[in-house]
C-alpha cells in the first residue's frame, strides 16, 4: 500500500482523491489551493514564538463549544490511547475568536479561510462520490455538515530532543484522528509515518507546498468504514538530528455536534466518547 500523490491540476484528481481515501485513509494533494508562502512563513513564526517565553501569556482555555483555545505545554500534552508516555510536543489551538499575538494574528485567520475552502471542496468530492455510504440525514450533505466553530487549527512544535525523554516516548504515538478530515501541510521536517494494511509503517510522501489529507474516525462511522481512519504517528528524528525542532499545522474539520453521523452516534455523542477514552 502506497498513499498516492494527487496533482489538483489535473483533470483525474477528484477520482484519484477518492480512491486512494477509501485504499489508505490518506492522500497528498499537489498544488492545493493553499498559499505555499504564507505556510513557509507561520511555521518560521510560530517556531519563534514556542521557542520563546511570549506563549505562557496565552494558556488554553476551554471555549464554550467544548474545544480549548491557547497554548498547551509539553506539561499537560496529550497521551495516545493504548499508551503510557505522554507525546514529546506543545501546540497551540486556534478556533474562532482565539486571541493571538498580533504578528501571527492575520496569516492564521487568512490559512483558516483558504483552508476550510479547501476542506468544503473535498467533503463535496466525498458527497458525489461516498454518497450511497452515508446515512439517509448526511448523504450528499458532508460538505454542508462543516463546523468552523466545531473544527480546530492546532500549531504543533515537537522541541528539540534533549537525551533525557523517558523510555518509549515518542513525538506522536500512534492515533487516529477524531475529526471528519484532517489537513496538514507537508512539515519541512520528516517524521509522518502511516501504518499499511500489513501493519507495516511506511512514510508519508511529499514535499513542502503539497498537504496531506487523512479520514478521521467520524468519516469512518459515518461511512461505515468504506474510507477508513488509518492509524498515523510522528517518529523521533535520528540522533544526528536531534536537535532539530518540528512545526506541524493540522486542521482537523469537524462537522456540527448535532449531525447524526449513524445510528449509533452523532458527532456529538462520538466525539465525547473519544474523548473519555483519551481521559482515562
Amino acid at each position: 500500500m502506497t498513499v498516492a500523490v494527487v496533482d489538483m491540476f489535473s483533470a483525474e484528481a477528484e477520482m484519484a482523491f477518492v480512491e486512494t481515501l477509501r485504499l489508505t485513509g490518506f492522500a497528498v494533494l499537489r498544488n492545493p489551493p493553499l498559499d505555499a508562502q504564507r505556510l513557509l512563513r507561520m511555521a518560521d513564526d510560530w517556531r519563534d514564538f514556542f521557542l520563546g517565553e511570549e506563549k505562557w501569556q496565552y494558556l488554553a482555555e476551554e471555549t464554550p463549544s467544548g474545544n480549548t483555545s491557547g497554548f498547551i505545554p509539553p506539561e499537560v500534552s496529550e497521551t495516545a490511547v493504548g499508551h503510557d508516555r505522554k507525546d514529546l510536543k506543545e501546540f497551540f489551538h486556534i478556533v474562532p475568536e482565539t486571541v493571538l499575538p498580533a504578528r501571527l494574528a492575520d496569516d492564521a485567520e487568512a490559512h483558516l479561510g483558504e483552508a476550510l475552502a479547501l476542506g468544503t471542496l473535498l467533503l463535496g468530492w466525498l458527497d458525489i462520490h461516498c454518497g450511497s455510504a452515508l446515512p439517509g440525514d448526511l448523504r450528499g450533505k458532508l460538505a454542508e455538515s462543516l463546523s468552523p466553530n466545531d473544527s480546530l487549527l492546532r500549531i504543533l512544535h515537537y522541541p528539540p530532543l534533549k537525551g533525557d525523554e523517558p523510555p518509549g516516548a515518542v513525538r506522536a504515538a500512534a492515533h487516529e484522528d477524531i475529526n471528519l478530515i484532517t489537513l496538514l501541510p507537508v512539515s519541512s521536517e520528516p517524521g509522518l509515518q502511516v501504518m499499511g494494511r500489513d501493519g507495516l509503517w511506511m512514510d508519508v510522501p511529499g514535499r513542502p507546498g503539497d498537504v496531506i489529507v487523512n479520514s478521521g474516525d467520524m468519516l469512518q462511522e459515518a461511512t461505515s468504514r468504506q474510507l477508513p481512519s488509518t492509524s498515523h504517528r510522528v517518529i523521533n528524528p535520528p540522533d544526528a538530528d536531534s536537535n532539530m525542532s518540528r512545526i506541524s499545522m493540522p486542521y482537523f474539520l469537524a462537522p456540527d455536534l448535532d449531525v447524526q453521523l449513524s445510528e449509533h452516534h452523532s458527532a456529538g455523542t462520538y466525539l465525547r466518547e473519544r474523548l473519555d477514552l483519551l481521559a482515562r
